[in-house]
């Protein structure tokens, strides 16, 4: 049987095309109108469908962002502990975000500031961190410590990986040294005891 494949709607023509454009001259440099004419749409349905520029920027973040969530979860799922797992994370995210595979994490570029996240991205990043987190716990030895919300655990390994992509270390580590700081100090407010 043969898969019929559905045509991408408006919304997807738009922010791969957003993508494309972010991918090739840059968020600061891509305007709204290089978006429509990249979808093939008018300025006026890139608004109406997906709103203004920073709501793009914002769509595409979240999307990109969910999108590596969902690549990373087998690798997530095959480590030994819920620890080990979040301090996977960590690194892997750490390291696609200095690579340019989730740049837009930070959106620097918009914001003029190193690590400055884009206004209003926080709440839905969190939630899709705390997505994965929440699977990983299920599944995985170990559980979140008591009274600690799989969206509050987004948040938190959210803003310790924007920190370590962002910031120069006091003592240069070594990414097993960093693993290990992972591990002993932004981990344990956020998996119980074993």
């Amino acid at each position: 049987m043969a898969m019929v494949r559905e045509e991408p709607t408006t919304d997807e023509v738009i922010l791969d095309a957003a993508e494309d454009c972010f991918s090739l001259v840059g968020v600061r440099r891509t305007t709204i109108e290089d978006i429509a004419a990249a979808a093939g749409v008018s300025r006026i349905t890139v608004y109406r469908r997906i709103g203004n520029r920073d709501k793009v920027v914002l769509t595409v973040l979240v999307r990109v962002t969910r999108r590596y969530l969902q690549g990373i979860r087998p690798r997530l799922l095959a480590q030994a502990t819920l620890t080990d797992a979040l301090v996977l994370l960590v690194r892997s995210t750490v390291r696609a975000a200095r690579r340019d595979d989730l740049s837009l994490l930070f959106a620097s570029e918009e914001r003029g500031a190193t690590g400055a996240p884009l206004p209003g991205a926080m709440a839905p990043l969190a939630e899709s961190f705390g997505e994965t987190i929440a699977l990983v716990a299920e599944r995985l030895p170990g559980r979140l410590a008591d009274g600690v919300d799989p969206v509050d655990a987004g948040e938190w390994v959210l803003r310790v990986i924007v920190s370590l992509a962002t910031t120069e270390s006091a003592h240069p580590r070594s990414q097993s040294q960093t693993d290990a700081w992972v591990r002993r100090l932004a981990i344990p407010g956020l998996v119980a005891p074993a």
